[in-house]
């Protein structure tokens, strides 16, 4: 809609996880290099942690396009409010193309087999359960910990990565057995002023326009965000989409706040 009245050439502000538009703040630039390290080394289990918007999907989404470049195996589980046989075939699904059993012991057999023949092809599988913190049964945890004793000759055959909001750390370390196979966890924090300030720039730059957010906008945006990407790209879009309707080709910190507004239905 307001692509070409400001002259973009792209969206710069939709809420996906295509891998140009993701910005290293110093928390996701070392929540990515933590993740890397325990995929490169084959450790059992990370866990990465924040609140709501923060970016832990898009984290995860640009090491899967950057490892599966490198031969890496991925099965992406972004739903896992299920039960242990459900954990089990969302993995499967997004390793095997062919019908999945439905009794529990083939299911495993299949897996065990696909991990093995892709060890033999010099590959390795990462299996990354996003939103963990909607897994509600602990079965479910004691089934993903199980998936870490496929070995070959003491080396493992997966890596697992947990993902999901704050509390999924005092689920995880609630559990005796699951929290003793964790190499490495990390929380992901909200972007600072600067960072903010950066983030907004980058998206634009991408987009092909990086001069419509006057000076004055940055802090705004930071005071009404907290520094959430995922507030940010929201708050921002609306201003985009104020700015247009006004006819108004720069965005100043009263658009911003009235684009703030409008999202929590002040107007």
């Amino acid at each position: 809609m307001y692509l070409d009245f400001f002259g973009f050439k792209r969206k710069p502000f939709e809420n996906t996880t295509e891998r140009e538009f993701f910005f290293e703040s110093d928390s996701h630039k070392e929540a990515y290099s933590r993740v890397s390290y325990v995929i490169d080394e084959k450790k059992p289990l990370s866990v990465i942690t924040g609140a709501y918007g923060t970016g832990k999907t898009f984290v995860l989404k640009s090491i899967e396009t950057d490892y599966s470049k490198k031969g890496y195996v991925f099965s992406f589980v972004s739903n896992p409010g299920v039960d242990e046989l459900g954990i089990l075939k969302l993995i499967a699904h997004n390793l095997v193309s062919y019908k999945l059993p439905d009794n529990k012991a083939d299911l495993l057999i299949l897996i065990e087999k696909f991990l093995k023949d892709t060890h033999r092809d010099g590959k390795y599988c990462v299996v990354i359960i996003d939103e963990a913190q909607s897994i509600t049964s602990e079965s479910v945890f004691e089934e993903l910990r199980m998936l870490l004793n496929y070995q070959i000759n003491s080396k493992p055959l997966l890596t697992l990565i947990l993902s999901g909001q704050s509390e999924l750390s005092d689920r995880i370390s609630s559990n005796k057995q699951l929290i003793q196979r964790v190499f490495l966890s990390y929380d992901i924090r909200p972007f600072d002023k600067n960072e903010t300030r950066s983030y907004v720039i980058h998206r634009l730059k991408i987009s092909g326009r990086d001069d419509i957010f006057e000076e004055e906008c940055f802090d705004t945006l930071y005071d009404l965000s907290g520094g959430i990407p995922r507030w940010i790209n929201n708050i921002a879009s609306m201003a985009l989409l104020t700015a247009f309707s006004k006819g108004v080709k720069k965005i100043n910190s009263d658009i911003i706040k009235e684009a703030y507004a409008g999202i929590k239905g002040e107007v």
